[in-house]
């Protein structure tokens, strides 16, 4: 590999230089299984030798051989998987979720969205997205100020669910759009989680230390509150959305 082939690559590490490019990261064995099942463009595999084996077939002719030296330059894992691939990203906005939640499509099975409400650990985002994709949501939606769903932490913690369920963040122009919708938002007081009638709409979950952010002070929603037994200051976002998600799911079950 050249010194400007590995420059480019690792560049994408960078939030900035990945939406100009519009290319992501992808690392490991479980990784290319699941990016070989879905219908993302794949621009390049990079294999260590020794894990040539590993590579799904669909995705063999993508592959480049590269020195153990050069993985460890474009890799920012303290151990290097052996295995990364560059994918472009998919194009996915706001419209095009909310229009896939409206009641009366059987694909997915629970005409929701869920917005990840200034998360700004990947982590913590990555578990959300995963979540979505296990209780069947339409999509994940990203206020401004949320950490970046294509980072590659991000990318690893949804365990390959960003490959399968649409994600796009919220632009100025989705306003009079997301207006029409039933919103409702976690907080630390409100209505009782089981008690709320869940009609199909959006559910924002904001950060733990913060709630959730401003962006969502400008739409009418319900507040859903997870009553608290124990001394926990809060719950980490991911849990608490995993909690609500399963009672929404079970609720839709039930219809």
């Amino acid at each position: 590999m050249t010194r400007n082939e590995i420059l480019s690559i690792r560049s994408l590490h960078n939030r900035p230089e990945r939406r100009r490019t519009n290319r992501f990261i992808v690392e490991g064995v479980k990784g290319l299984i699941e990016l070989s099942e879905s219908n993302m463009e794949v621009l390049r595999i990079y294999s260590l030798d020794s894990m040539l084996e590993h590579v799904p077939v669909s995705l063999s002719r993508h592959i480049e051989v590269i020195t153990t030296k050069a993985m460890a330059r474009i890799s920012n894992l303290k151990t290097p998987p052996g295995l990364m691939a560059i994918v472009s990203i998919p194009f996915c906005n706001t419209k095009t979720i909310i229009e896939s939640s409206k009641v009366g499509d059987t694909q997915v099975p629970l005409p929701f969205v869920l917005v990840a409400a200034g998360i700004a650990d990947p982590g913590n985002l990555g578990t959300l997205i995963r979540t979505a994709d296990w209780f069947g949501m339409r999509g994940v939606l990203l206020t401004p100020g949320s950490t970046d769903a294509w980072s590659p932490k991000c990318v690893q913690a949804t365990m390959g669910s960003i490959f399968r369920i649409p994600v796009a963040e919220i632009q100025p122009e989705d306003e009079a759009l997301l207006q029409a919708q039933q919103h409702y938002a976690l907080e630390m007081s409100g209505t009782r989680y089981t008690d709320i009638e869940w009609k199909s709409g959006l559910l924002w979950i904001g950060s733990e230390s913060h709630g959730i952010s401003t962006d969502a002070s400008a739409f009418h929603y319900e507040a859903v509150h997870i009553p608290r037994q124990g001394g926990a200051e809060s719950l980490n976002a991911g849990i608490a959305g995993a909690i609500v998600c399963s009672e929404i799911a079970r609720v839709w079950t039930v219809k």
